[in-house]
């Protein structure tokens, strides 16, 4: 379990849904029961504290979401929108 408290939320992986995942599993995708996400980097190669999480963006949560190959939950259900074919 990893907690943080972020412009005055708390992020927390053990109270969160994990969307997606890099694949290395290094970068973890988590959205909050309010619909707020966060990235978990397990192992970040440039930060001197290990583990960390950061507080992302709904449009950001798509980008990561799309560069994540280990996806466990569909998009619609993360994202509340159906995907259309190009």
């Amino acid at each position: 379990m990893v907690e943080q408290i972020i412009n005055g939320l708390r992020y927390d992986t053990e109270k969160s849904t994990l969307i997606a995942s890099s694949k290395d599993g290094a970068k973890h995708l988590y959205q909050t029961k309010k619909k707020r996400f966060f990235l978990y980097f397990e192992r970040p190669g440039q930060s001197t504290v290990v583990p960390y999480l950061e507080a992302i963006t709904a449009s950001r949560a798509k980008r990561e979401y799309g560069s994540m190959p280990k996806q466990f939950v569909p998009w619609n259900k993360a994202f509340g929108t159906k995907v259309e074919d190009a």
